[in-house]
């Protein structure tokens, strides 16, 4: 299944804060945060995941897969393009992921799908991203999350 991702690329510029031997020509990942661990229909999860970069080009992909541990609900997976940006050797920056939970008219995030049969969905999500020179991150995952039918 294939949903629209709301994506906002925040990039925090590091240069004198962290040395440049932590940075790697593959991307890293960290799972920084998500907003809540519950969430009732109409809610929005924000995920936040803190990147590096060794040549700044983190401007290709970011995958999204939700893994369900509920019987008879639906895993996804997703793709989406990050957004441009000027490239900056030795780059940390956030990656904002953002969904609308079940029906919300007024949220500027797509809708995760829901659970059929009317049942409590509890999953977790993975995370990992590619940069232009096709160098992918190690997965990142998230905590266990509880969505309310």
């Amino acid at each position: 299944m294939r949903t629209k991702l709301g994506l906002v690329l925040a990039i925090t510029l590091v240069f004198s804060a962290c040395s440049k031997d932590s940075y790697n020509t593959k991307p890293s990942l960290t799972f920084t945060s998500v907003n809540s661990t519950a969430f009732a229909n109409g809610g929005e999860m924000i995920f936040s995941l803190t990147f590096t970069d060794k040549e700044g080009d983190l401007q290709d992909s970011v995958w999204i897969q939700k893994i369900t541990k509920t019987k008879g609900c639906i895993n996804f997976s997703d793709r989406s393009k990050i957004p441009t940006f000027t490239a900056t050797p030795n780059l940390k920056g956030i990656l904002e992921i953002g969904y609308s939970v079940g029906t919300s008219l007024n949220s500027p995030y797509p809708i995760l799908p829901g659970c059929p049969g009317n049942k409590n969905d509890t999953c977790y999500f993975k995370f990992w991203a590619r940069d232009l020179g096709k160098n992918v991150s190690d997965t990142v995952i998230s905590p266990e999350i509880i969505i309310y039918k």
